[in-house]
């Protein structure tokens, strides 16, 4: 006569089991699929996002695709999670956003024998510049390129730079740190030719997001703040930030 009654504790006792455990009492089992861009691909941000999710009980699988799909698929909620995008009020109309995992100064890219320089975004009239396609940098710069900067768009940051080389742009857009990475591998020999224009042209944070359109979105990432702090509270995070030459959070 008591066996209903036992089956509801049961399940109550296992409910609470798992919140006191830190583990998603609604998971389905499946791990959650995160998409990001090729080029964050065994990057620290990857890292992070896996260590904080697995600490409170979730499995990840990451899926690497050209930005503006990772993009456009976690909007619609084709992806559960959109590893490392900057806030926008555009954006976060459609997406929950995680709090700042990693930052990146934005940049631009210039050949040493070009004599260009600026002080407001109107001094780059003249330049064709390459950028990702549907990537951001601030208000400002994205309100000129939507209206006078001549812009060139890509997938990445490798085929922009090669084109700059080529003399078929004048500068590039992207993360110093990106760029950085590729002078010391794939572009070593070239990079005597290249430098940055200063100044930076914006400071980003990135943010894990996961769709509006999505029924868990919030525990989802109330989820991954709470393991973001864990890992960051026993140094996991500041681990994992020294492994890729990185000391500052």
């Amino acid at each position: 006569m008591f066996r209903g009654k036992s089956r509801s504790f049961v399940a109550a006792a296992l409910i609470v089991f798992a919140i006191v455990l830190g583990c998603p009492a609604f998971s389905s089992g499946k791990p959650l699929v995160v998409a990001g861009d090729e080029e964050k691909k065994g990057s620290y941000l990857v890292e992070i996002t896996e260590a904080a999710f697995q600490r409170v009980g979730y499995e990840t699988e990451f899926q690497f695709v050209p930005w503006s799909r990772a993009l456009n698929k976690s909007i619609q909620g084709k992806y559960d999670v959109l590893l490392a995008a900057y806030y926008t009020a555009e954006r976060a109309e459609k997406l929950d956003y995680s709090e700042p995992i990693g930052s990146a100064d934005v940049m631009l890219l210039k050949r040493k024998d070009e004599a260009i320089t600026f002080h407001d975004l109107n001094d780059l009239r003249p330049y064709k510049i390459g950028h990702i396609g549907a990537s951001k940098v601030s208000q400002e710069f994205d309100e000129a390129e939507k209206s006078y900067l001549q812009m060139e768009y890509v997938y990445n940051a490798e085929t922009n730079i090669r084109k700059l080389l080529a003399h078929r742009i004048d500068l590039v857009v992207e993360k110093r740190q990106r760029v950085d990475e590729l002078l010391k591998t794939v572009f070593k020999k070239d990079a005597k030719n290249l430098e940055y224009l200063l100044p930076p042209l914006a400071r980003n944070y990135f943010h894990n997001c996961v769709s509006k359109l999505l029924k868990d979105h919030e525990q989802i990432i109330r989820d991954f703040n709470k393991g973001l702090q864990m890992i960051r509270d026993d140094g996991t995070k500041a681990k994992i930030l020294s492994r890729h030459g990185i000391y500052y959070d």
